[in-house]
Parts: C-alpha cells; structure tokens; sequence
C-alpha cells in the first residue's frame, strides 16, 4: 500500500472519528437543551412541525438509498446507480436528521419515560450509523459500475446488510415510539 492512499485513509479515519464526535455532541445538546427550555404552545407547535417535516425529509431520504441497495443486491440496479443515489439523498438525510435534533430541543421529551429513552438511544444509534456508513460510499467508488453484490467478499455483503438492518431498526423504532408518544 502506498504512502499516500494510508495517509488518504488516516485521513478518512479522522473525519469519520470527529463526525462521530460531533453527532454525539449535537445529540446531547439536544437532550440537554430540551430540558432546559419549555417551549410556549405555539413555538412547541411549530417545532413539531419542523420535527415531522424533517422526520419526512430524512426518513425518506433513507428508505430510497436503501431501497436502491436492495435493487443492487437483486441485481436489479448496478453499484453505480447505488452509488449515485446515495450522493444525492446525502443532504436530505443530514438536513432532515439535523432539523429532528434541532427541533427535537423544543419538545421537551420525557426523560423519565423508557420509551422516550429507547427513542433517544434509537436516535443515537441511526446517526453513528449514519456516520459508519459514509465508509461504503467510499468504498463503492473503487468498484466498476457494473460490480455485482454477489462479488463482494462475504464479510462486505454482511457488513453491508448488517448496517442496512441497523439503520431500519433503528429508525422504525424512533419513528413508532414517536407516534405513540404523540399521541398518549
């Protein structure tokens, strides 16, 4: 390996760990001001607009990036229009997670209940993965555009599959318990 492609990848390394970093810092100050402020009704109002809206934006970003990794594992698309999805929904996805943090201040969740806590761990969790899986945006960009999922090496294709589960998981579980919040 040469000197510049390690360097390339320690640099890498270092963006993801400081994203990692401010993921988690953005997600505490979230709770944190949440439970500093109470919103008068008609901020709370707005902020759960912009909660929903981002929730739409983002949550739906995810599912079509997603759902191209399931048209790439079909072979029904190649890695390339994967990879092409994927760099186009990266803003929605951010903008949308970053609005339901932002927004997610103002609604003073109930830090005493434990499904508000799942949520809140459920949130976490889909952000570091969010993170982790800019890592295969890199690395489909060394693939042919025709590669097929079936070559990848076993330990890719679980990986691949296994951060696309966590996100799903994770995201249904923050989206469910969020509606029956919402409405209990």
């Amino acid at each position: 390996m040469t000197t510049t492609l390690k360097a390339k990848q320690r640099h890498r390394r270092r963006r993801r760990a400081v994203a990692y970093v401010a993921i988690a810092a953005g997600w505490a100050a979230s709770i944190w001001v949440s439970q500093l402020i109470v919103a008068p009704p008609w901020l709370h109002a707005v902020a759960l607009f912009v909660h929903l809206a981002s929730l739409i934006v983002g949550f739906g970003a995810v599912l079509m990036v997603e759902w191209y990794g399931v048209l790439w594992i079909t072979e029904w698309r190649s890695v390339r229009d994967l990879r092409q999805v994927d760099l186009t929904l990266k803003l929605p996805i951010w903008a949308g997670l970053i609005g339901l943090l932002a927004s997610g201040a103002l609604l003073h969740p109930d830090l005493s209940s434990p499904a508000t806590l799942v949520k809140l761990a459920a949130v976490l969790v889909l952000s570091l993965n969010g993170v982790a899986l800019t890592r295969w945006t890199m690395y489909f960009a060394r693939f042919p555009r025709k590669m097929r999922f079936a070559a990848l090496p076993k330990r890719a294709r679980v990986r691949f599959i296994g951060s696309a589960v966590v996100s799903q998981v994770a995201w249904w579980t923050a989206v469910i318990i969020g509606m029956v919040n919402s409405t209990s």
